[in-house]
């Protein structure tokens, strides 16, 4: 139900699965990183043109206190920004992996 209402809720272009999460609704094209065609998309990011800082990067779901969670929007500049914070306080250099 949880994973039902977040598509519903946010109306998602794609739906990225596994195999843990195979099981999520068809309700937006789904691509399953566990098959081989995935594995064959070229590796360079497309050029999109048009954007700015303030277009979403991406929503996260709170626990919700109501029983529903709430989707929270974060934009590209906030992502950005806290990127190039944690470069700073964690001495990040080019050879550097963060999990």
């Amino acid at each position: 139900e949880r994973v039902r209402h977040m598509l519903s809720d946010s109306a998602p272009v794609a739906v990225l699965v596994h195999s843990a999460t195979r099981h999520v609704p068809d309700s937006a094209q789904v691509i399953d990183l566990d098959q081989p065609t995935w594995n064959a998309q070229p590796s360079s990011n497309p050029v999109v043109t048009g954007l700015t800082p303030r277009h979403l990067a991406y929503v996260i779901y709170t626990s919700g206190s109501t029983g529903l969670p709430k989707g929270v929007m974060n934009e590209h500049a906030g992502v950005v920004n806290r990127l190039l914070w944690m470069q700073d306080a964690y001495n990040l250099g080019a050879d550097d992996v963060v999990l």
